[in-house]
Protein backbone atom coordinates (compact mmCIF):
# COMPACT_ATOMS: atom_id res chain seq x y z
CA UNK A 1 0.00 0.00 0.00
CA UNK A 2 2.81 2.12 0.85
CA UNK A 3 4.77 1.87 -2.73
CA UNK A 4 1.45 2.18 -4.29
CA UNK A 5 1.48 5.98 -2.58
CA UNK A 6 4.98 6.26 -3.00
CA UNK A 7 4.36 6.10 -7.03
CA UNK A 8 1.33 7.94 -6.80
CA UNK A 9 3.02 11.12 -5.02
CA UNK A 10 5.85 10.46 -7.79
CA UNK A 11 3.39 10.87 -10.43
CA UNK A 12 1.68 13.90 -9.34
CA UNK A 13 5.16 15.44 -8.51
CA UNK A 14 6.40 15.65 -11.84
CA UNK A 15 2.88 16.06 -13.37
CA UNK A 16 3.84 19.64 -11.21
CA UNK A 17 6.86 20.41 -12.23
CA UNK A 18 5.80 20.16 -16.04
CA UNK A 19 2.68 22.58 -15.30
CA UNK A 20 4.88 25.13 -13.28
CA UNK A 21 7.79 24.94 -16.27
CA UNK A 22 5.50 24.52 -19.39
CA UNK A 23 7.96 22.00 -20.54
CA UNK A 24 5.48 18.73 -21.88
CA UNK A 25 7.39 16.02 -23.95
CA UNK A 26 6.13 16.50 -27.42
CA UNK A 27 6.60 13.70 -30.39
CA UNK A 28 9.16 14.48 -33.16
CA UNK A 29 7.29 14.69 -36.21
CA UNK A 30 8.21 12.78 -39.56
CA UNK A 31 7.50 13.50 -43.30
CA UNK A 32 7.97 10.86 -46.15
CA UNK A 33 9.88 12.67 -49.17
CA UNK A 34 9.41 10.44 -52.46
CA UNK A 35 10.98 10.44 -55.44
CA UNK A 36 9.15 9.66 -58.48
CA UNK A 37 11.94 9.59 -61.37
CA UNK A 38 9.07 10.00 -64.30
CA UNK A 39 10.62 7.07 -66.37
CA UNK A 40 13.97 6.80 -64.60
CA UNK A 41 15.36 4.29 -62.65
CA UNK A 42 13.88 3.71 -58.94
CA UNK A 43 15.22 5.86 -56.19
CA UNK A 44 14.06 5.00 -53.00
CA UNK A 45 11.83 7.22 -50.55
CA UNK A 46 13.46 9.17 -47.35
CA UNK A 47 11.85 9.75 -43.94
CA UNK A 48 13.00 13.32 -42.71
CA UNK A 49 12.20 15.00 -39.30
CA UNK A 50 10.19 18.39 -39.62
CA UNK A 51 12.08 21.32 -41.10
CA UNK A 52 14.66 18.78 -41.94
CA UNK A 53 16.72 19.26 -45.07
CA UNK A 54 16.91 15.78 -47.64
CA UNK A 55 19.78 14.22 -48.33
CA UNK A 56 20.27 14.60 -52.13
CA UNK A 57 20.26 10.88 -53.66
CA UNK A 58 22.24 9.43 -56.47
CA UNK A 59 21.01 10.48 -59.87
CA UNK A 60 18.76 8.18 -61.57
CA UNK A 61 19.62 6.73 -64.98
CA UNK A 62 17.73 6.77 -68.15
CA UNK A 63 18.92 5.31 -71.65
CA UNK A 64 19.23 7.91 -73.88
CA UNK A 65 18.34 10.89 -71.86
CA UNK A 66 20.25 12.85 -69.53
CA UNK A 67 18.73 13.54 -65.85
CA UNK A 68 18.45 17.42 -64.86
CA UNK A 69 17.35 17.54 -61.46
CA UNK A 70 14.75 16.98 -58.89
CA UNK A 71 11.63 19.42 -59.38
CA UNK A 72 9.22 20.32 -56.72
CA UNK A 73 5.93 19.58 -59.22
CA UNK A 74 5.04 17.48 -62.27
CA UNK A 75 6.08 19.73 -64.83
CA UNK A 76 9.25 20.49 -63.36
CA UNK A 77 8.96 24.36 -63.10
CA UNK A 78 11.02 24.76 -59.74
CA UNK A 79 13.80 23.08 -58.74
CA UNK A 80 14.00 21.29 -55.15
CA UNK A 81 17.11 22.78 -53.11
CA UNK A 82 18.87 20.19 -50.89
CA UNK A 83 20.72 23.10 -49.18
CA UNK A 84 18.06 25.39 -48.01
CA UNK A 85 14.52 23.97 -48.78
CA UNK A 86 12.83 21.77 -45.74
CA UNK A 87 10.22 19.52 -45.27
CA UNK A 88 7.08 20.48 -43.09
CA UNK A 89 4.81 18.01 -44.64
CA UNK A 90 4.94 14.68 -46.82
CA UNK A 91 6.37 15.46 -50.58
CA UNK A 92 7.03 13.90 -53.93
CA UNK A 93 10.13 15.47 -55.63
CA UNK A 94 10.10 15.00 -59.75
CA UNK A 95 12.72 14.23 -62.13
CA UNK A 96 14.09 16.09 -64.85
CA UNK A 97 14.89 14.46 -68.27
CA UNK A 98 16.50 15.84 -71.57
CA UNK A 99 16.42 13.60 -74.73
CA UNK A 100 19.85 12.76 -75.93
CA UNK A 101 20.48 13.47 -79.78
CA UNK A 102 23.29 11.87 -81.66
CA UNK A 103 24.29 13.17 -85.54
CA UNK A 104 24.17 10.55 -88.62
CA UNK A 105 27.15 11.70 -91.19
CA UNK A 106 28.13 10.95 -93.99
CA UNK A 107 31.87 9.78 -95.12
CA UNK A 108 33.14 8.87 -99.27
CA UNK A 109 35.46 6.69 -97.72
CA UNK A 110 38.37 7.08 -100.41
CA UNK A 111 36.08 8.55 -102.90
CA UNK A 112 37.62 9.83 -105.60
CA UNK A 113 34.72 12.30 -106.89
CA UNK A 114 31.76 13.51 -106.01
CA UNK A 115 30.66 14.97 -102.68
CA UNK A 116 28.92 13.23 -99.35
CA UNK A 117 25.23 14.08 -98.76
CA UNK A 118 24.48 16.32 -95.72
CA UNK A 119 21.46 14.82 -93.86
CA UNK A 120 19.95 17.62 -92.80
CA UNK A 121 17.55 16.25 -89.95
CA UNK A 122 20.67 15.69 -87.72
CA UNK A 123 21.12 15.35 -85.30
CA UNK A 124 18.04 13.19 -84.40
CA UNK A 125 16.39 12.24 -80.95
CA UNK A 126 17.48 9.13 -79.31
CA UNK A 127 14.92 6.28 -80.60
CA UNK A 128 14.39 8.54 -83.63
CA UNK A 129 13.98 7.24 -87.16
CA UNK A 130 16.83 7.37 -89.37
CA UNK A 131 15.83 7.44 -93.34
CA UNK A 132 19.17 6.71 -95.27
CA UNK A 133 19.86 9.11 -98.02
CA UNK A 134 21.31 8.01 -101.73
CA UNK A 135 24.50 9.28 -103.30
CA UNK A 136 22.48 12.48 -104.05
CA UNK A 137 26.37 13.95 -104.46
CA UNK A 138 27.46 11.47 -107.11
CA UNK A 139 30.55 10.03 -105.60
CA UNK A 140 32.46 7.84 -107.61
CA UNK A 141 35.88 5.75 -106.96
CA UNK A 142 38.16 4.66 -109.76
CA UNK A 143 37.62 1.03 -110.64
CA UNK A 144 34.98 0.56 -108.19
CA UNK A 145 30.63 0.82 -107.68
CA UNK A 146 28.99 2.56 -105.26
CA UNK A 147 27.06 -0.44 -103.07
CA UNK A 148 25.20 1.82 -100.40
CA UNK A 149 26.45 3.08 -96.92
CA UNK A 150 27.91 0.61 -93.99
CA UNK A 151 28.57 2.04 -90.69
CA UNK A 152 32.17 0.20 -90.85
CA UNK A 153 34.75 1.59 -93.21
CA UNK A 154 35.91 -2.01 -94.44
CA UNK A 155 31.98 -2.54 -95.16
CA UNK A 156 31.64 -5.73 -92.98
CA UNK A 157 29.20 -4.24 -90.81
CA UNK A 158 25.60 -3.53 -91.46
CA UNK A 159 25.16 -1.81 -95.42
CA UNK A 160 21.94 0.22 -95.94
CA UNK A 161 20.31 1.64 -99.03
CA UNK A 162 18.50 4.65 -100.50
CA UNK A 163 15.11 4.68 -98.18
CA UNK A 164 15.89 1.68 -95.25
CA UNK A 165 15.39 2.73 -92.17
CA UNK A 166 17.19 2.69 -89.00
CA UNK A 167 16.65 3.63 -84.89
CA UNK A 168 18.76 6.14 -83.05
CA UNK A 169 20.45 3.64 -80.44
CA UNK A 170 22.52 6.07 -78.09
CA UNK A 171 25.85 6.88 -80.43
CA UNK A 172 26.54 9.46 -83.16
CA UNK A 173 26.31 7.27 -86.62
CA UNK A 174 28.91 7.76 -89.29
CA UNK A 175 27.78 6.05 -92.61
CA UNK A 176 30.47 5.21 -94.92
CA UNK A 177 30.57 4.45 -98.93
CA UNK A 178 30.40 0.99 -99.76
CA UNK A 179 32.53 0.45 -102.75
CA UNK A 180 32.61 -3.10 -104.40
CA UNK A 181 35.81 -3.64 -106.84
CA UNK A 182 34.16 -3.85 -110.41
CA UNK A 183 34.14 -7.62 -111.03
CA UNK A 184 33.89 -9.44 -114.91
CA UNK A 185 32.33 -13.29 -115.26
CA UNK A 186 34.72 -15.36 -113.58
CA UNK A 187 36.78 -13.07 -111.61
CA UNK A 188 37.07 -14.57 -107.62
CA UNK A 189 34.25 -12.77 -105.79
CA UNK A 190 34.76 -11.32 -102.07
CA UNK A 191 33.90 -15.02 -100.51
CA UNK A 192 36.23 -16.76 -102.77
CA UNK A 193 33.84 -17.95 -105.33
CA UNK A 194 33.31 -17.23 -109.07
CA UNK A 195 31.05 -14.17 -110.32
CA UNK A 196 28.37 -15.85 -112.53
CA UNK A 197 25.81 -12.88 -113.26
CA UNK A 198 26.20 -9.20 -113.51
CA UNK A 199 22.92 -7.19 -113.80
CA UNK A 200 25.44 -4.06 -114.75
CA UNK A 201 24.26 -1.82 -111.82
CA UNK A 202 23.43 -1.68 -108.12
CA UNK A 203 20.07 -1.96 -107.07
CA UNK A 204 18.10 -3.17 -103.92
CA UNK A 205 21.73 -3.27 -102.66
CA UNK A 206 23.16 -6.42 -104.82
CA UNK A 207 24.91 -5.99 -108.79
CA UNK A 208 26.60 -9.13 -108.59
CA UNK A 209 26.16 -12.88 -107.72
CA UNK A 210 29.13 -15.30 -106.45
CA UNK A 211 28.97 -19.00 -106.05
CA UNK A 212 30.60 -20.54 -102.68
CA UNK A 213 33.69 -22.30 -103.44
CA UNK A 214 33.56 -25.85 -104.67
CA UNK A 215 34.94 -26.88 -101.04
CA UNK A 216 31.36 -25.91 -99.53
CA UNK A 217 29.44 -28.33 -101.91
CA UNK A 218 26.79 -30.67 -100.61
CA UNK A 219 27.13 -33.91 -102.28
CA UNK A 220 23.80 -35.59 -101.89
CA UNK A 221 20.54 -33.74 -100.00
CA UNK A 222 16.81 -33.91 -99.99
CA UNK A 223 14.66 -31.03 -101.02
CA UNK A 224 12.16 -31.23 -98.35
CA UNK A 225 8.66 -30.84 -97.71
CA UNK A 226 8.01 -33.64 -99.52
CA UNK A 227 4.29 -33.85 -99.72
CA UNK A 228 3.44 -30.30 -98.81
CA UNK A 229 3.20 -27.58 -101.24
CA UNK A 230 5.25 -24.70 -99.27
CA UNK A 231 4.54 -21.94 -101.95
CA UNK A 232 5.91 -18.07 -102.18
CA UNK A 233 9.17 -19.19 -104.63
CA UNK A 234 9.64 -17.40 -107.85
CA UNK A 235 11.90 -19.17 -110.71
CA UNK A 236 13.01 -15.46 -112.02
CA UNK A 237 16.63 -13.94 -111.41
CA UNK A 238 16.56 -12.44 -108.26
CA UNK A 239 14.55 -14.68 -106.56
CA UNK A 240 16.72 -17.23 -104.74
CA UNK A 241 16.71 -15.40 -101.23
CA UNK A 242 13.37 -14.85 -100.60
CA UNK A 243 12.99 -18.14 -101.79
CA UNK A 244 15.59 -20.14 -99.52
CA UNK A 245 14.08 -17.87 -96.07
CA UNK A 246 10.64 -18.99 -97.41
CA UNK A 247 11.03 -22.33 -97.50
CA UNK A 248 13.46 -22.51 -94.59
CA UNK A 249 11.31 -20.91 -92.52
CA UNK A 250 8.62 -24.11 -93.29
CA UNK A 251 11.14 -26.46 -92.67
CA UNK A 252 12.32 -25.37 -89.31
CA UNK A 253 8.46 -24.61 -88.18
CA UNK A 254 7.78 -28.80 -89.58
CA UNK A 255 11.35 -29.63 -87.56
CA UNK A 256 12.54 -30.62 -90.58
CA UNK A 257 17.00 -30.83 -91.17
CA UNK A 258 19.64 -30.87 -93.28
CA UNK A 259 17.66 -29.98 -96.26
CA UNK A 260 19.33 -28.24 -99.42
CA UNK A 261 17.97 -24.64 -98.41
CA UNK A 262 18.91 -24.93 -94.91
CA UNK A 263 22.45 -25.62 -95.40
CA UNK A 264 22.81 -23.27 -97.86
CA UNK A 265 20.97 -20.54 -95.15
CA UNK A 266 23.26 -21.49 -92.70
CA UNK A 267 26.74 -21.50 -94.54
CA UNK A 268 29.74 -19.19 -93.58
CA UNK A 269 32.40 -18.81 -95.56
CA UNK A 270 35.28 -16.43 -94.08
CA UNK A 271 32.80 -13.41 -92.89
CA UNK A 272 30.21 -13.90 -95.01
CA UNK A 273 27.07 -15.46 -94.34
CA UNK A 274 24.28 -14.41 -96.55
CA UNK A 275 24.42 -17.51 -98.65
CA UNK A 276 20.97 -18.87 -100.14
CA UNK A 277 20.00 -21.87 -102.74
CA UNK A 278 19.97 -20.26 -106.23
CA UNK A 279 16.17 -20.22 -107.92
CA UNK A 280 15.72 -21.87 -111.59
CA UNK A 281 17.07 -18.72 -113.24
CA UNK A 282 19.84 -18.19 -111.40
CA UNK A 283 21.08 -22.29 -111.24
CA UNK A 284 20.63 -21.45 -115.26
CA UNK A 285 23.10 -18.87 -114.86
CA UNK A 286 25.62 -20.57 -112.71
CA UNK A 287 25.54 -23.43 -115.27
CA UNK A 288 25.60 -21.17 -118.32
CA UNK A 289 28.81 -19.06 -117.18
CA UNK A 290 30.69 -21.29 -115.48
CA UNK A 291 30.23 -24.86 -115.74
CA UNK A 292 29.89 -24.26 -119.46
CA UNK A 293 33.17 -22.19 -119.44
CA UNK A 294 34.63 -25.14 -117.44
CA UNK A 295 35.62 -23.27 -113.87
CA UNK A 296 34.08 -23.71 -110.87
CA UNK A 297 34.10 -27.46 -110.27
CA UNK A 298 31.22 -28.21 -111.06
CA UNK A 299 30.39 -31.82 -111.48
CA UNK A 300 28.59 -33.67 -114.67
CA UNK A 301 25.65 -33.83 -112.08
CA UNK A 302 22.24 -32.52 -111.39
CA UNK A 303 21.84 -29.69 -108.50
CA UNK A 304 18.78 -28.60 -106.72
CA UNK A 305 17.45 -25.04 -107.21
CA UNK A 306 14.84 -23.49 -104.63
CA UNK A 307 12.04 -23.16 -106.71
CA UNK A 308 9.32 -25.01 -105.92
CA UNK A 309 7.34 -27.23 -108.73
CA UNK A 310 4.41 -28.53 -106.54
CA UNK A 311 3.23 -30.49 -102.95
CA UNK A 312 6.04 -33.67 -104.64
CA UNK A 313 8.55 -31.68 -107.04
CA UNK A 314 10.74 -29.17 -107.33
CA UNK A 315 13.49 -27.58 -110.10
CA UNK A 316 16.74 -28.93 -110.57
CA UNK A 317 19.18 -28.95 -113.05
CA UNK A 318 21.52 -31.23 -114.95
CA UNK A 319 25.16 -29.86 -115.33
CA UNK A 320 25.69 -33.17 -118.11
CA UNK A 321 23.68 -30.81 -120.61
CA UNK A 322 22.37 -28.35 -119.02
CA UNK A 323 18.42 -29.52 -119.00
CA UNK A 324 16.09 -28.35 -116.29
CA UNK A 325 13.21 -30.05 -115.07
CA UNK A 326 11.40 -30.94 -111.84
CA UNK A 327 12.32 -34.11 -109.55
CA UNK A 328 10.77 -35.31 -106.48
CA UNK A 329 11.48 -33.86 -103.58
CA UNK A 330 13.08 -36.78 -101.19
CA UNK A 331 15.61 -37.49 -104.35
CA UNK A 332 19.59 -36.32 -103.15
CA UNK A 333 20.69 -34.17 -105.62
CA UNK A 334 23.94 -31.91 -105.47
CA UNK A 335 23.66 -28.44 -103.77
CA UNK A 336 25.85 -25.17 -103.99
CA UNK A 337 25.07 -22.09 -102.17
CA UNK A 338 25.23 -18.39 -104.12
CA UNK A 339 24.87 -15.36 -102.64
CA UNK A 340 24.26 -11.65 -104.17
CA UNK A 341 26.23 -8.77 -103.14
Amino acid sequence: MLKKRNLIFIGLLILGVFLITGCFPIPTLTYTVTFDSQGGSEVNSQTVEHGGLVTQPTNPTWTGRTFGGWYKEFGCNNPWDFNTDTVTSDVTLYAQWTINTYTVTYNGNGSTGGTVPIDSSSPYEYEATVTVLGNTGNLVKTGHDFAGWNILADGSGTTYIEGQNFTMDGVNVTLYAKWTPDYALRDTGPAGGLIFYDKGSYSNGWRYMETAPASTEWTSKEWGSWGTFIGGTGTGIGTGQNNTTTIVIWLNNHSETGKAAQLCNDLTVGVYSDWFLPSKGELNLMYTNLKVAGVGGFGSVSFWSSSESNANFAWFQGFFNGAQGSDYKLYNFRVRAVRAF
